[in-house]
């Protein structure tokens, strides 16, 4: 009887300090992110990048609004959307909101800089060739 005394004890003591933990708050708010870059890399083309971009703005206004934080890749991948609709603007806003937030991405996110300038460029030349070409 002497042994279980202090061994009951220690489990109610332990059962009240455990009731006063709260539950930890997590880091970043995931949000739909894995899921829409889950079906972009195993169904390419199921869900236009317009409507993923959609679906990511509105999550920015929630999780801004809640102060929270996004998730390594969220910024490059809304970067990469952007680029896809062809909105090389907004994708660099993203891909510089991502070095702010992870600057350990930034060789990364310096060298998609560097591809969506040449790819902005190419594009206006394409643009001005066609408009010069015409009649």
């Amino acid at each position: 009887m002497s042994r279980l005394l202090p061994a009951a004890a220690g489990l109610v003591l332990a059962a009240l300090l455990g009731g006063c933990v709260t539950a930890p708050r997590e880091t970043y708010a995931w949000g739909s992110y894995e899921e829409l870059v889950y079906v972009a890399t195993t169904k390419p083309g199921s869900v236009p990048p317009e409507a993923q971009i959609e679906t990511m703005e509105k999550e920015r206004e929630v999780n801004r609004a809640k102060s929270q934080r996004f998730p390594p890749g969220w910024h490059a991948h809304l970067a990469y959307l952007y680029s896809v609709a062809g909105k090389p603007d907004l994708a660099a806003d993203e891909l510089l909101a991502e070095k702010t937030a992870f600057p350990e991405a930034t060789v990364f996110c310096d060298q998609l800089l560097t591809n969506l300038g040449a790819t902005a460029a190419k594009a206006k030349a394409t643009a001005s060739e066609a408009t010069e070409s015409k009649p």
